[in-house]
């Protein structure tokens, strides 16, 4: 077979047709893989948020079929949201240093807000314009990149999430508690209220060139199960998915559904809601390729290599080993090869690059 673009390679693959090679799908994190695979226009340069996107979408395009979150590293510093919560941001990660209420009551309050701002959200044409013009930019960074020298650029996965996750994370376990136990309507109005809003951001956003896969997602679930009861999940969670997917498959784009943890007891449900891959496969966690292909054959799968211990701390020959059994696992078919959650800065270059020299055949 001549030699696929990086589009027909992803969508071949997800519809489990024959490639020339396995794909490869990641996250790049790990300013040394940035610099390998960006050295050719890297000169004096050194990876900062000036030039991150840039430098991080040539290394992209050297070394991976699809990817998502191409934006390279950020400035570290603290800054305020429009709600009120403050976020401490380091140069791949952040995390929440104050929340705009304390007490029960301050919370019901500010969650009533929440709720009034995702009303009023509104995705429209000049959001569409400004949403393009960043994800073409991403396409030509990595297009530049190409090693073919086509300028081939790689197929960019859009999130687009239920709205649970933002909300936990916003809130913390401890206030989630309290809104579900004892505020339940309120809570499902604001998952609610988070849902349509995204439901009006695919209508603005879907093109079936620009997005042929969606990250539809929510993290669901740790590493002993899920993180809410699965009864609550059927009942308040999973319709809302069903017709996000189907929002994404009205405007001919297939779902990639992405949740860390082991979803085994929810699965079932997954696969219910209309959803055509699953992302990350935590092998730690019990999902492993060859369980979930023996399963539900017909999602395709990306990940599956380990990024909690493998690839951090194995040998470049472990890697390969586990990278090549993992292919076999799945039947050389409907699978993207590519770490369990992503290439983050504690992964060596070399370990890196013995599992993307694997994909490459």
């Amino acid at each position: 077979m001549s030699p696929l673009t990086k589009r027909e390679r992803v969508l071949r693959t997800a519809h489990f047709q024959e490639t020339d090679r396995t794909p490869v799908y990641d996250i790049l994190q790990n300013d040394a893989v940035i610099h390998h695979y960006a050295a050719e226009i890297l000169g004096a340069e050194t990876l900062n948020t000036s030039n991150g996107r840039r430098l991080t979408g040539f290394a992209i395009g050297r070394c991976l079929d699809m990817t998502r979150m191409p934006n390279g590293p950020s400035e570290t510093g603290e800054t305020q949201m429009d709600n009120g919560i403050r976020v401490h941001q380091e140069r791949w990660t952040s995390w929440i240093t104050w929340r705009p209420f304390q007490t029960t009551e301050e919370m019901v309050a500010w969650v009533e807000g929440e709720i009034r701002r995702a009303e009023a959200q509104v995705f429209d044409a000049a959001y569409r314009d400004a949403f393009y013009t960043w994800l073409d930019e991403c396409d030509a960074y990595s297009a530049a990149g190409d090693p073919t020298q086509r300028g081939d650029p790689v197929v960019q996965v859009i999130e687009s999430g239920v709205g649970l996750t933002e909300i936990y994370w916003m809130l913390g376990w401890e206030h989630l508690t309290t809104l579900m136990f004892e505020y339940p309507d309120l809570l499902e109005g604001w998952l609610d209220a988070r849902h349509r809003a995204e439901l009006r951001r695919v209508a603005a956003i879907a093109d079936p060139q620009r997005i042929p896969i969606a990250l539809t997602y929510d993290d669901i679930a740790s590493k002993n199960g899920p993180l809410f009861s699965p009864k609550w999940l059927r009942r308040c969670w999973q319709p809302r998915l069903r017709q996000l997917v189907e929002a994404w498959h009205q405007r001919d784009a297939l779902c990639l559904y992405h949740s860390d943890g082991n979803l085994w007891m929810v699965l079932d449900d997954l696969v219910a809601a209309g959803i055509d891959g699953l992302n990350p496969l935590e092998v730690l966690a019990g999902m492993t390729v060859k369980e979930v292909r023996a399963r539900y054959p017909r999602l395709f799968l990306t990940g599956g290599i380990d990024v909690s211990q493998l690839l951090p701390f194995g040998s470049p020959a472990e890697v390969r080993a586990v990278c090549r059994q993992t292919i076999a696992d799945a039947d050389g078919l409907g699978y993207f090869l590519g770490s369990s959650t992503e290439l983050h800065w504690d992964v060596p270059l070399e370990n890196a690059r013995a599992m993307f020299e694997v994909g490459s055949g």
